[in-house]
C-alpha cells in the first residue's frame, strides 16, 4: 500500500472516529440523549405547581440582600407569615442596622450572636462605590430569640445609591433558621436596584436580577417539605415593591429561565401576568406562570387569594386536556 493510500485511510478513519463521537457514525447504539426537561404529567402536575409556587418563595430569599440602609416597608400579615423564608429580609433587617460611613466593623444582634460587616474601600473615598467590595458575615445573628442567620455574602458594587447596593452578589451558605424550617442560598447573582418616587406620593423599589455562569442553588426545608432550586445561567427575576400614598402597599413578582427541582427534574418559567401581592391581604391577587417540560405545559393561575388553577397541556398540542383547581396552602405549606 501506498504512503498516499495510507494516509487516505487514516483520515478516514479519523473522521469517523471523529464522527462516532458526535452522533454515531454507523455504529450500534442510536439511543437518543433523555430530554433536558421533566415531562408534565396528570401524574407529578401538583409536585410540579408545589415546586414552582415555594421557587417564588424561595427566590424571593435574595432580593433584599442590597437593602442596607433604610427602614423596611410596612407589611401585612400575610407577607410577614410568609416572610420567615425570605432571608433576604432578615439580612437586610440586620445590615440596615450598621452604618456604612463607618468602613468596617462588628455590631451584635438584638438577641445574640454578631454581624461583621467589611468595606474593601479600593478608592479610599471613604464609603461605598462603584468598584469597591462589600462583605457581610452573619455569625448566628438573632433578630428574635427563635430565628437565626448565619453564612456570608460579598457584593462587588457596581452601583451605590443609599439606601441599595447593587452589583454581583456572591452567597456562601447563607442560611436563615426558625422553628418552622430553614432555607440557605449558595453561588452568585447580579442584582440592580433602582429607587424612585413620583409626583403622587408613589415610591416604587425596583429589584432585577439574573443569574451569570456560576449559577444559583436556593435549599428550602421544613417539617413537611423538602426541596432544592438549581437555576441556569440567565435566568432572571422581576421585583417591584410600590407603596402608594394613599393606597395599601403591593409587590409584583415575574421568574424567567430554566430552573432544576431536585425531586422533579428542570422546566422553563414564564411570568404572565406578574404575581400581585397587596399587603395587608392574604395570598396573590393575580398573576400565572407557564411551566413549560418535555413536550407539555402546565399553567398556575391565580383564581383569587385563597385559590389556584392548574391547567394541564399533557401532549403540548395546544390545549389545556384537564383543569383543576387547589387552595394555595397546598402550594405553599407554611
Amino acid at each position: 500500500m501506498t504512503r498516499h493510500r495510507t494516509l487516505d485511510r487514516t483520515l478516514r478513519v479519523a473522521v469517523c472516529l471523529g464522527a462516532i463521537l458526535a452522533a454515531g457514525c454507523g455504529g450500534d447504539d442510536d439511543t437518543p440523549a433523555p430530554p433536558e426537561l421533566l415531562q408534565i404529567t396528570t401524574t407529578n402536575q401538583a409536585a410540579v405547581a408545589k415546586a414552582t409556587a415555594l421557587n417564588f418563595a424561595s427566590l424571593d430569599s435574595v432580593r433584599d440582600a442590597g437593602d442596607i440602609g433604610a427602614p423596611a416597608a410596612p407589611q401585612g400579615a400575610a407577607v410577614a407569615d410568609s416572610a420567615k423564608y425570605a432571608l433576604g429580609k432578615a439580612i437586610a433587617a440586620a445590615s440596615r442596622r450598621y452604618p456604612l460611613d463607618t468602613i468596617s466593623g462588628t455590631l451584635p444582634c438584638p438577641s445574640g450572636g454578631l454581624i461583621e460587616i467589611t468595606l474593601d474601600d479600593r478608592d479610599n473615598s471613604k464609603g461605598p462605590s462603584a468598584g469597591d467590595v462589600l462583605t457581610a458575615k452573619f455569625n448566628n445573628c438573632r433578630e428574635d430569640p427563635f430565628s437565626q442567620i448565619k453564612g456570608d455574602f460579598s457584593v462587588n458594587i457596581a452601583s451605590y445609591a443609599q439606601p441599595v447596593i447593587s452589583g454581583l452578589f456572591r452567597f456562601n451558605q447563607l442560611t436563615l433558621s426558625d422553628p418552622d424550617g430553614t432555607i440557605a442560598v449558595n453561588g452568585q447573582a447580579s442584582i440592580d436596584y433602582a429607587v424612585s418616587l413620583d409626583s403622587a406620593g408613589t415610591s416604587t423599589t425596583r429589584v432585577d436580577m439574573k443569574v451569570p455562569a456560576g449559577g444559583l442553588v436556593c435549599a428550602v426545608e421544613t417539617a413537611a417539605y423538602k426541596e432544592t432550586f438549581t437555576y441556569d445561567p440567565d435566568f432572571s427575576a422581576l421585583w417591584n415593591d410600590v407603596s402608594p400614598a394613599t393606597a395599601p402597599g403591593y409587590s409584583t413578582s415575574v421568574l424567567n429561565g430554566k430552573v432544576a427541582f431536585a425531586s422533579l427534574g428542570k422546566v422553563l418559567l414564564a411570568t404572565d401576568p406578574p404575581f400581585r401581592d397587596v399587603w395587608e391581604e392574604d395570598g396573590p391577587q393575580s398573576g400565572a406562570v407557564l411551566i413549560t417540560g418535555y413536550q407539555s405545559r402546565l399553567r398556575v393561575s391565580v383564581v383569587n387569594t385563597t385559590t389556584a388553577r392548574l391547567e394541564l397541556d399533557a401532549n403540548n398540542d395546544g390545549t389545556y386536556e384537564s383543569t383543576r383547581d387547589v387552595p394555595w396552602s397546598e402550594l405553599l405549606p407554611f
